[in-house]
């Protein structure tokens, strides 16, 4: 686990566990923080053709690096369509890398 540095009420600071906030995992292990988010032009009212190939190019790809910024994106948004299409999105590239793989 990281160390984070606190200060104390005198001023003096010291290294110390990072634990987060209750019920929240602490900045250093939370994964969205981690993840490198690519520019896709990906947009709700494109076709999924459209949507899939601009969101492929953009991760260079990888069908799993696809499907996890899709994941990423519908757990972001709060829009309806955006989460239906989106889970689509990812569920198609998921299923493209494990017959990819087979």
């Amino acid at each position: 686990m990281a160390k984070i540095r606190v200060k104390d009420k005198r001023g003096y600071s010291y290294l110390r566990k990072d634990t987060g906030k209750p019920g929240r995992p602490p900045v250093s292990k939370r994964w969205s923080k981690n993840i490198e988010i690519p520019e896709t032009g990906w947009s709700k009212d494109l076709p999924s053709k459209e949507r899939r190939e601009l969101v492929l190019e953009a991760n260079d790809g990888s069908y799993l690096k696809a499907g996890r910024y899709m994941q990423y994106l519908v757990n972001l948004s709060s829009d309806k369509e955006v989460d239906r299409k989106g889970k689509a999105d990812a569920d198609y590239f998921f299923r493209m890398h494990r017959d990819e793989r087979v």
